[in-house]
């Protein structure tokens, strides 16, 4: 499974059934209740998008701010310390050192960018 991992097929044969399937969906042939079947109302009418008020990104900012300026940092730092420690290589369940660094009030990025430091980042090669 490494070896096709690294010809990317699961990507390509993942690709290919997604494409056939959505020809499917678009000609008619597979049908969606709801979606090109037993419609129901108005197609006309365009569906409301959700917009989220620019605001509320300053506000949650501002939480994070707050949140930060009353947390111990010397704490955070430590529990990273242990969470970075836990996924080394003689590994280790990570379940502990999470639930530490969320007591401690690490942050969602602080948590992740922790894991990154021993795990790296994965990104996906393109298969066209």
């Amino acid at each position: 499974m490494v070896e096709a991992v690294k010809r990317n097929y699961p990507q390509r044969e993942i690709a290919e059934a997604s494409f056939r399937y959505q020809g499917e969906v678009e000609s008619g042939e597979r049908g969606i209740v709801g979606v090109n079947r037993y419609l129901e109302g108005n197609d006309d009418e365009p569906i409301p998008l959700l917009r989220i008020d620019p605001a509320l990104e300053r506000k949650q900012v501002d939480r994070l701010q707050a949140s930060r300026a009353q947390r111990d940092g010397a704490a955070v730092e430590r529990a990273l310390a242990e969470l970075r420690q836990a996924a080394g290589p003689e590994g280790g369940n990570l379940m502990e050192p999470l639930l530490t660094c969320a007591r401690a009030a690490a942050s969602e990025g602080e948590i992740i960018e922790a894991l990154q430091d021993v795990f790296g980042t994965y990104t996906e090669t393109p298969v066209f």
